[in-house]
Order: structure tokens, then sequence, then C-alpha cells
């Protein structure tokens, strides 16, 4: 390609990027094709800028002209030769990417592993069955229940609310785990059913069991354990008949209280304290005698007058 035609008369005022001939330069490039040749001082820029005019080698004052499949072919060849660079650049790019889509989809995979849900209700309690017997070094656990849930050969520290103090059946469970080795301590208020094995697996009980490897997760809920266990008042094996404790019932009373205040019913408050609404409202009478209450709104403000320590 030439771009040098600058002559006068030519008709073309094309700028010297043209990616197209003009009228101009069409009705000369016919006029080239038809007479085989043009003077140089008068071929249109856009024809020589677009390689359909080029000078003969052996006449430097005329442009002949060029087939347009081949000046199109040379136009467009640095075009292709930059979208051939273009779209092996993409190629080399999307391979390099290939093993971060590997990792990506392993790694999603392991990360849903880390949790499992079982319904059924057979299947809850065999997997935590299978669990406690697999525990090599210390189980933790919040409001057990069943036989299958005492570990041998690993250390056992089990959390109830102090309610299980005051109901038969629970405290003869709180003993057989005590009499197998474990150490047993209640707190006023315990929400849920968790199980920890060897600080590896942990265990939510609800209506499904839901089963967590995560580390971090299972760390936390570990936590959550440690916290609530020291918090919370031993149980000593009695060696004489069980009597109530007054500590105990009365931390389960100021408990009641707390949650008086907060507004909760007589069913969310036995819910949040594991025992019976018949229980709590036991509880709930024996505070409005002691106050002087006449109804549940005079109790809830009476209590926030008399007890302002409670949060």
């Amino acid at each position: 390609m030439h771009d040098d035609a600058q002559g006068p008369g030519t008709g073309c005022r094309c700028a010297a990027t043209a990616e197209s001939p003009c009228a101009a330069g069409l009705s000369r490039y016919r006029a080239a094709v038809v007479k085989g040749c043009l003077p140089r001082a008068t071929a249109p820029r856009c024809l020589v800028h677009l390689g359909l005019l080029t000078p003969p080698p052996d006449d430097p004052d005329v442009l002949v002209p060029v087939s347009p499949n081949v000046a199109e072919s040379e136009l467009l060849q640095p075009v292709r030769e930059s979208l051939d660079a273009q779209q092996e650049l993409l190629k080399s790019m999307s391979a390099g990417f290939s093993p971060v889509h590997a990792i990506y989809r392993a790694a999603r995979r392991e990360s849903q592993d880390w949790l499992t849900v079982v319904d059924g209700t057979d299947a809850g309690p065999a997997l935590l069955e299978q669990a406690v017997r697999g525990c090599r070094t210390e189980l933790l656990t919040v409001q057990p229940t069943g036989e299958a849930l005492f570990p041998a050969g690993a250390a056992h520290r089990a959390l109830f609310p102090h309610a299980a103090r005051t109901h038969a059946a629970r405290w003869r469970h709180l003993q057989d785990i005590e009499r197998s080795g474990g150490r047993v301590r209640t707190l006023h208020q315990l929400t849920g059913r968790l199980l920890v094995c060897d600080g590896s697996v942990a265990y939510l009980v609800g209506r499904a069991t839901v089963e967590i490897r995560q580390p971090t997760v299972v760390a936390h809920l570990a936590a959550v354990f440690e916290d609530a266990w020291e918090r919370a008042r031993p149980v000593a094996e009695p060696t004489a008949a069980r009597g109530r404790e007054p500590l105990i019932v009365d931390e389960v009373r100021r408990t009641v209280m707390k949650l008086l205040v907060s507004g909760l019913t007589d069913d969310a408050i036995a819910r949040r304290l594991g025992v019976s609404r018949r229980t709590v409202a036991g509880h709930v009478a024996a505070i409005s005698a002691e106050l002087g209450s006449q109804s549940r709104a005079q109790l809830g403000y009476l209590i926030a007058r008399t007890e302002p320590e409670l949060p």
C-alpha cells in the first residue's frame, strides 16, 4: 500500500486511514481498470491507501489497478494476524484457568461434605450411638438422653437444665451418667441438644440430626459448651433421699421472672427451661402470690420494680 498520492483534482477528500473507497475513488478505480493505469498525480488517496492502486516496477509515474481480492487480502492480513494472536491468548488464558476450575469444584465438594442432615426417627439416634461408640478422648453433651450416650473409655461431661434435678426420671439419668464416670452440671437455662466428639465432629439434635465436621464450627460449638460449663453448678450424687435444692430452685425461679419480664408465655418459658408448662405455672403462681400481683401485666411490672438487677 502507498499513502503518498496527493494529486489535485482527484475529487477524493478521504483521510489517510480510510476503510473503504469514496464515490470519487470508485469512479477512478473503474477508469484505471478500463485503461490499465492512472497517472500517479491524479490517483485518489483512498485507492492507494487500500492497495487498489499500486506502482508498477518499470514506471513510477503511473499506478496500476490491483484485484480487489488481492488488495483486500493484503489489507486484512494484519487484522487477521492480530485476531489470531488474540485467539491464541484467549486459548492460553482459558487453559491456564483449567486447574483453577478443578480446584474450585473439588473444594466446593469438600466444603459441602462438612455438614450432613439426617432425618428419620431411627436414623438420628443410630447416628449418635455410632458417634459415641467411636469417641476416644472426650464427649461433650448438652441435654443428652438415651442409653447410647455413655462413651466407653472417653471422658464425658454433660450439661442439663436445673429442672432435671427436680424431675425423678431425669435425675436418675444424671446419676447414671455420674456412676458411669461422667461429670454432670446443671444450668438455669439451656437451648437445644448438642454433642461434640473428640473436638472433631459435632451433632445438633432437633427435628433432624445435623452432623458438622467443619473445624471452625466444631471449635465454636465446643467453646459455647465450655462457657456454659463454667457457669453451671456441679451435681453430686446424694447419699440419702434427694430433696429439693433451695439454691437451684431459686435460680430457676429467677430465670422464670426474667423471662416473664421479657414477655414470654408459660409455654415459651417451659420450652426454654426444659420443664412442663405446669411447672412454670406453679412458679408463676408462687411469684404472683409473693409479690401480690393480680394480673400478668402487673406481675411483669412488679418483678421489674422489685428485681431491677434482672437483665
